[in-house]
């Protein structure tokens, strides 16, 4: 008689890669380059545009307040004229007449001052080019246009910041009017934040304040004298920050980067999410493959030793017999295995056909060919569940599997329990064995994981079972929680919702 030996074979379990790991680290480093580089260039991009836009604002508050002051000085000029219009048509302060000059060929214009109680000179006389011809009385409409083209003449004058005193009478009012009435700094004011409203800028400012704080930004100084004699005056605008008017300015391209960067971080953690995602694929695919390798070495080694004992020794037909149920239970077990991994696969795949089921029948069916462990049942056989009993059956199975296959008590034993409440229905499967660190209890439902032991094939197994639990929970619309007992081991609640 040939006795094979008892046959348990090593296998060496496999790590995840470590250069994968070494690729993933390098890529999640120049994906934070990238990210840090376009964060950086948007950055410069935006403070270099913010030292534009300052400049901008620089250039437009200085350009403003010399446009707004010239626009006071054009107002106060043109209403100056006007009074001066008013003043030549009003007879009881000026005269004027004409006549013809033979000897020069022109009409001789005359404006005298009827008051002539001031020292000085009170008529002047002069002929004008753009009024041709011969006149010989001085009519209404000629009167009206001598004095605009007389008073057009004063205005270009009074632009240059001088008076043209061509009676005293006119000359005082002129200079009275005009060079001794200052622009109000409120009209330069009025004027210059309007000016700055069509330029998009709402800033609040202050035109020659008594405080003049350093931090505040200020346009250059412009002299808002009107006579070019007089000692100059300056007006001078102070501003205390540009900020809300770059903001506004950059509204869009910031809104544009800020939107480019979330996008960014965004696809950054995407790509992270599927980098880690296929690290873990990666390392559930390589703890497959130890487990099932491991799992299918043992019936495959005693399968071929058996066979090439068959072939190599003469046996008597009863030893034939015994080697052919070796290779049977062997063949059986890995049945078995392809069988436990294609289930959990398709798992997702079922469509639970729901019907009442005993809870008591089903556990006791589920635990009926494990006589490793001591099942206590201790559901009334009178409680029922709507369920895909199959289903159901094949959960308790996994839980009483996995109960027995962890414990390393004298005495195994597993207590199946269920309560009715308002929230719903709770099943308890409690045993005393060695128990699930409270780092591994949320993991253990993740397929492929098993517990880390000092070695991972002191059971066989494959990480699929309570994996398939969870999976199956979700398709008859429950759920399962891991629990501590006491003094040892650990419960699965099985929770079904009303």
């Amino acid at each position: 008689m040939v006795i094979l030996p008892d046959l348990k074979p090593t296998f060496e379990h496999q790590q995840f890669n470590p250069p994968v790991k070494k690729n993933i680290l390098i890529a999640v480093i120049l994906l934070f380059g990238v990210l840090l580089t376009l964060v950086g260039l948007q950055l410069y991009s935006h403070i270099s545009g913010y030292k534009t836009e300052e400049e901008i604002f620089r250039r437009k508050i200085n350009e403003g307040l010399k446009l707004s002051v010239e626009t006071a000085f054009e107002l106060k000029r043109a209403t100056v004229i006007e009074e001066l219009k008013a003043y030549l048509n009003d007879e009881s302060k000026v005269r004027i007449t004409c006549k013809w000059s033979e000897k020069n060929g022109t009409t001789i214009f005359t404006i005298a001052d009827v008051d002539t109680s001031v020292y000085g000179q009170h008529q002047v006389s002069f002929s004008k080019e753009n009024i041709p011809g011969r006149i010989d009385s001085v009519t209404p409409e000629v009167k009206k246009r001598f004095i605009g083209i007389f008073t057009a003449d004063v205005e270009y004058e009074l632009k240059k910041g001088a008076v043209w005193y061509y009676t005293i009478n006119i000359g005082n009012f002129l200079h009275k009017k005009y060079f001794k009435t200052p622009v109000p700094l409120a009209e330069i004011e009025k004027i210059y934040r309007n000016h700055l409203a069509e330029n998009y800028i709402y800033e609040p400012f202050a035109l020659n304040p008594v405080d003049k704080d350093p931090g505040l930004i200020s346009t250059q100084n412009i002299n808002m004298t009107l006579h070019h004699a007089s000692k100059p005056q300056y007006v001078q605008a102070f501003f205390k920050s540009p900020y809300s008017y770059i903001i506004r300015k950059q509204a869009v391209a910031l809104t544009g980067s800020l939107l480019l960067i979330v996008i960014s971080v965004i696809t950054l953690g995407y790509i992270m999410k599927i980098m880690l995602s296929q690290q873990k694929l990666n390392e559930q695919k390589d703890q497959l493959v130890a487990n099932i390798t491991h799992e299918l070495k043992t019936p495959l080694t005693t399968i071929q030793m058996t066979a090439e004992a068959i072939k190599a020794f003469e046996l008597s037909r009863e030893e034939v017999q015994r080697y052919i149920d070796i290779i049977l239970r062997n063949t059986e077990s890995l049945d078995k295995i392809t069988t436990e991994i294609l289930t959990e696969a398709r798992v997702g795949q079922l469509s639970p056909q729901m019907q009442p089921a005993g809870l008591r029948a089903l556990a006791e069916e589920a635990g009926m060919n494990n006589d490793t462990l001591e099942i206590v049942n201790e559901m009334d056989s009178s409680l029922t569940i709507r369920t895909d009993p199959a289903l159901l059956g094949k959960i308790l199975k996994n839980l009483i599997d996995n109960s027995a296959k962890y414990n390393t008590s004298v005495e195994k034993k597993v207590v199946i329990s269920a309560v009715q409440s308002r929230q719903g229905l709770q099943i308890s499967v409690a045993d005393n064995g060695i128990g699930i660190p409270d780092a591994y209890k949320d993991k253990v439902f993740e397929r492929f994981f098993r517990v880390p032991t000092r070695d991972v094939h002191d059971h066989r197994g494959y990480g699929i079972g309570l994996s398939y639990v969870k999976q199956a929970m979700k398709l008859l619309g429950g759920k399962v929680e891991l629990h501590d007992n006491s003094p040892q081991g650990s419960i699965f609640t099985l929770t079904f919702p009303k």
